[in-house]
């Protein structure tokens, strides 16, 4: 055994080093599964405590503590669910009145300094329970400090930050609820401030992604904002309307067993008593909406058995079942506003013995007191008016909470009162900052433009003379170019009539003159639709080089016979052009040669261009009487007068006619080619005097725009 282990050391130690790796990656895996597993569950437990928070407020705790207690245990790294558990359990302390809980698990989130994906979202929302819990305790001020810092910092209209996206809709949806019950609940705002900051939550709802309970929320804050601005008599009906259509919804979505919910029953039922009760709504508003209230009503029946119309006392009776509702529900503060609100209710309506069986039951719970100074100033107000004193003493403390209660509140509304002045003071001083900053930048932009204006009107004017110039030259060589064609126009018609004029040609030969003559006219025609730019259009397609030359080869008229062959050699070619022109065009260098070739040969060939692939190049090649150096530079300029070379014949003979015309039409066929396929289009010409010329020119190369990008 020890010779075996000393003579396969090194495979031994490969054998354990693999091995151990393979543990290794074997225990990551399954750590990285438990940890998707544990968070997963962590999770589930927080999804579970949201959902419970308006049902429950106790079991939603107990979710939230434990998905905190496998955070610590298990997942000390996954901040977002631990944050995520301490906002659940803040709400559900929220949702029972135990305000100084609150504000631990608040204080927790607000200075946790670990980095996480959703931590920003979790401190804004744990932002606004601190708002909330401050208008319970009239804190008004410091409750719209929160939400005005919120606002300034923009983190939610930042649809780019980082974090979940329905967290961020949740704590947009949270922001609204909350400003709006301040301004409707805790401080008086104008007509237009109210209906502008609704017009807000209305289009945000539409984006909403949110749970049912969230929507819920957000329809009731609504549906108070416009009862709130229900003292516009003018338009006091459509904002009922609108208030019974939120509540009308809220009932609707509640009456889905799934989705019921005592907390937003009750508020639903309380806010339908406010309108009912409120003497600011007038009658015809009532009337003008009476078929939708009728809605309500029937659906009230219909899901929760509660049969208002049989109720004489609409108003009591949605506000009594109100208060039962928040009598299951474990929210002191809720019950003691309800309480308090129906007591009243019934003060107003003359049932001072039911008030005092209210107003009585509030007192009693010791639970209510200390948690709403607002409605504890109310209660002990009832207190006293109702008659529930038994003895002097009992009216002497409750009036002294009452005043302390309300010099409390007064103090805080002083306090919001000249926070306002102050915020209201920044906001001028930001806005005249802000204006001195537009005026600056606006004489500097107007100073931009300025210069921006006289440098284009330079760069225009420069343009022009560019322009000018350019339409000179052009004139310039257009009457050249006139001049030029009326020139070659007589020198290639010239000889044609002297011969048809002579009684003594032959038929054969008259009959060649006449066909050359057609030629020259056809090319004149061509190439004056050519040269005038709304003349000959241009239809570029893909042509094989090869059904050119078969055209071109039926159309050339061989005049010399025997004496001079003409050749197409076959080629598989194609270019891309005008067909019509490419062949116009080689018809008349076929021609062109043929005409001054005695004896010989002409042959037309095509192959891609050796210094451009993108090119085909066609030539034409013959053993005619050449050109010197002079003649074959001058051939193509249009400025230049074509020499006078032909001569009447003597004996009989053909003669060497003009070909002043074709050569110009050939330019101009190019030109067209090279400014609407791709620019190096060109045509030339070699020559040696009595050796013979050979034409070339170069045309686009079909798919050549696709080798090029290649």
């Amino acid at each position: 055994m020890q010779l075996i282990a000393k003579t396969n050391k090194p495979l031994f130690y490969a054998t354990a080093l693999l091995a151990l790796t393979m543990m290794l990656f074997s225990c990551t895996q399954r750590y990285d599964s438990v940890d998707a597993l544990m968070r997963s569950r962590v999770d589930a437990l927080n999804k579970n405590s949201f959902k419970e928070r308006f049902n429950d407020a106790a079991k939603s705790e107990v979710y939230a503590r434990r998905a905190l207690a496998l955070v610590n245990d298990s997942l000390p790294d996954y901040h977002d669910g631990k944050l995520r558990a301490w906002n659940n359990i803040a709400n559900a302390y929220y949702n029972r009145a135990l305000h100084d809980s609150v504000m631990i698990y608040v204080d927790s989130i607000l200075s946790y300094e670990m980095r996480s994906e959703n931590r920003e979202l979790e401190q804004v929302l744990a932002h606004l329970l601190e708002s909330r819990l401050k208008q319970r305790n009239c804190d008004i001020a410091g409750s719209y400090q929160i939400l005005h810092n919120l606002e300034e910092s923009g983190l939610l209209n930042n649809r780019h930050m980082h974090g979940s996206p329905m967290l961020l809709d949740l704590a947009r949806s949270e922001f609204y609820i909350t400003t709006t019950t301040l301004n409707y609940h805790y401080r008086s705002k104008s007509q237009y401030e109210q209906s502008e900051l609704l017009a807000q939550m209305e289009e945000f709802r539409k984006k909403l992604m949110v749970d049912y309970a969230e929507d819920l929320s957000l329809n009731y804050a609504i549906a108070y904002g416009y009862y709130a601005l229900c003292n516009d008599t003018v338009h006091q009906s459509e904002y009922l309307e609108k208030a019974l259509l939120y509540c009308r919804e809220n009932i609707t979505i509640l009456s889905d067993s799934t989705r019921f919910c005592t907390y937003h029953l009750g508020n639903t039922y309380q806010l339908l008593g406010f309108m009912l009760w409120s003497p600011k709504i007038e009658q015809s508003s009532w009337q003008d909406n009476q078929k939708l209230f009728d809605e309500i009503c029937d659906l009230v029946a219909k899901s929760f058995h509660f049969y208002i119309k049989e109720q004489q006392d609409l108003c009591y009776a949605f506000m009594q079942e109100a208060t039962a509702l928040f009598w299951l529900h474990n929210d002191p503060y809720q019950r003691l506003g309800a309480v308090v609100a129906t007591g009243r209710y019934c003060m107003t309506a003359g049932d001072t013995a039911a008030a005092q069986v209210y107003f009585t039951e509030a007192l009693i719970d010791s639970t209510m007191t200390g948690i709403a100074p607002k409605f504890e100033a109310m209660l002990y107000e009832g207190l006293l008016i109702s008659g529930c004193a038994q003895t002097s003493d009992e009216v002497t403390e409750w009036t002294r909470h009452e005043l302390e209660l309300l010099s409390y509140i007064k103090q805080n509304e002083k306090a919001d009162f000249m926070l306002q002045l102050e915020l209201e003071k920044v906001r001028r001083n930001k806005e005249s900052f802000m204006v001195f900053s537009i005026v600056l930048s606006a004489l500097a932009l107007a100073l931009l433009t300025t210069l921006l204006l006289l440098r284009r009107r330079s760069k225009a004017l420069q343009q022009e003379t560019a322009r000018l110039q350019e339409a000179k030259r052009q004139d310039v060589e257009r009457i050249a170019n006139v001049e030029t064609c009326l020139s070659v126009l007589r020198h290639d018609i010239t000889p044609f009539v002297s011969y048809l004029q002579n009684e003594k040609l032959p038929d054969e030969l008259r009959h060649e003159v006449t066909e050359q003559l057609i030629r020259t006219f056809e090319n004149i025609k061509n190439w004056t639709n050519l040269s005038i730019p709304s003349g000959l259009q241009f239809r570029c397609s893909e042509t094989p080089i090869q059904a050119i030359f078969d055209n071109v080869r039926q159309s050339v008229n061989n005049f010399r016979g025997t004496a001079v062959t003409i050749t197409f050699e076959n080629t598989s070619l194609a270019v891309r052009g005008d067909r019509l022109l490419l062949e116009i065009m080689l018809r008349n260098l076929v021609n062109n040669a043929v005409q001054h070739t005695e004896k010989g040969s002409v042959d037309i060939m095509a192959k891609v261009c050796n210094d451009d692939s993108r090119f085909v190049q066609v030539s034409v090649k013959d053993t005619g009487c050449g050109m010197n150096a002079d003649e074959v530079e001058n051939l193509f300029r249009a400025d230049k007068k074509p020499k006078q070379t032909s001569k009447k014949p003597e004996d009989g003979s053909t003669a060497e006619y003009g070909t002043g015309f074709g050569l110009i039409l050939c330019r101009y066929i190019i030109k067209k080619h090279d400014d609407n396929t791709i620019r190096g289009c060109r045509i030339w010409a070699e020559s040696k005097l009595g050796e013979g010329s050979i034409f070339h020119f170069c045309i686009q190369r079909a798919n050549a725009d696709n080798d090029e990008k290649q």
